[in-house]
């Protein structure tokens, strides 16, 4: 593919986004030796503005001549494009965070989607977390912003398939010079017995919340999300501070930053001069898809669904597998637990993490729409 179309997030708590994922695409790129495409970029803001998103998205096509767009932006504002894929024969590839639900689970022509699978990797880890720990009671724990989006239900719907029950809810503001842990402290201090706290912070405001519960190791087991656990484990919050047993899925493993795939970690320390992010492996990744895609250049877009479904592709997070229905990759999930400041990780197979997507369709076959417009981090 000659012109590769890229339409960039913004977000002021998490600016390097929207360039982390590019320069993963890049990343995957300068090691194709037969592809050296042009990238043609545009920024849509926090991906609220489905009028700037459609504009670009046909400039991408009728301007730049793009084979193929790249979008980081999210449920239901992005939906607004999926017409012009079609209308131009070309491929949308849909990448997010994977926290919002799709206003349809079924895919329309041309679309696909790249996420980190937030949802599925909250459900995985509140089930997997009470068979573990035998522990029932929940706390569920968040912000104003984070728990606005799917993550919440898939900790709910988690919950519910292992018997659990939540006894006690704590919402906090989402400002540091607001945040108020003291409800949560008190339960903890008058109640008895063992709690799994299910928590969902990202940004600023997690420090706060790990220092507010530093002192309850011995009641409690904190159950995180997937970018909260990439976050303590990536900036290193542990250091000097004594936490209670920590326990999460994530779709990348969140020993990447020394043991993660070499190729993308080089590329980006040595020839951009900047860190590597959970986003940077997401980029690389839709490099692979798209020269899944571009192999089959002349295929109907049936038969290019077809060849998707029959190969598994090997990614920098582990393997993807092609769910047709959805038109969603899923990918190998990690199953992470901290015990005295040390990282035990493995990984759950491809076959059953597929299964639970299932599932999770299953369940929730009427997608829930939520009132938080903006792609999630992008805020």
């Amino acid at each position: 593919m000659k012109n590769i179309g890229l339409l960039l997030p913004k977000s002021s708590t998490h600016p390097d986004i929207g360039y982390d994922f590019f320069f993963g695409l890049k990343a995957f790129f300068s090691f194709q030796t037969d592809s050296n495409p042009v990238f043609h970029t545009a920024n849509i803001g926090f991906g609220i503005d489905d009028d700037l998103l459609y504009s670009e998205t046909e400039r991408m096509f009728l301007e730049k001549n793009a084979d193929v767009l790249v979008v980081f932006a999210d449920h239901p504002k992005v939906d607004k494009i999926f017409p012009l894929a079609a209308q131009f024969g070309r491929t949308i590839i849909v990448l997010n965070s994977g926290a919002k639900y799709p206003v349809d689970w079924q895919a329309p022509d041309f679309v696909l989607f790249l996420t980190l699978g937030e949802m599925l990797s909250a459900k995985l880890a509140a089930k997997k977390s009470i068979n573990l720990t035998g522990i029932i009671e929940g706390i569920n724990t968040t912000n104003f912003y984070d728990g606005g989006y799917g993550i919440g239900d898939g900790f709910y719907l988690g919950q519910e398939s292992a018997g659990g029950k939540v006894v006690f809810n704590f919402i906090g503001k989402h400002l540091e010079a607001d945040f108020d842990p003291q409800p949560l402290v008190d339960y903890l201090s008058e109640n008895q017995g063992k709690f799994l706290i299910f928590s969902i912070y990202t940004g600023k405001i997690l420090p706060l919340f790990l220092k507010a519960i530093k002192g309850f190791g011995s009641k409690v087991t904190l159950v995180c999300s997937q970018a909260m656990i990439q976050e303590i484990v990536a900036k290193e919050h542990l250091q000097g501070m004594s936490l209670p047993e920590i326990f999460a899925f994530s779709s990348l493993n969140p020993e990447w930053k020394n043991q993660g795939f070499q190729p993308i970690n080089e590329y980006i320390k040595n020839e951009v001069k900047r860190d590597v992010s959970p986003f940077s492996y997401l980029g690389w990744d839709a490099g692979e898809v798209i020269m899944r895609l571009s192999s089959k250049i002349n295929y109907t877009w049936p038969e290019k669904v077809k060849q998707l479904e029959d190969k598994t592709i090997k990614g920098s997070r582990g393997n993807l597998k092609f769910h047709s229905k959805t038109g969603h990759f899923i990918g190998d999930q990690y199953q992470v637990r901290l015990r005295d400041r040390k990282l035990e990780v493995s990984k759950i197979e491809l076959n059953e993490v597929f299964e639970e997507w299932e599932k999770f369709i299953e369940t929730r076959s009427q997608p829930p729409q939520v009132g938080w417009f903006n792609t999630y981090l992008c805020s």
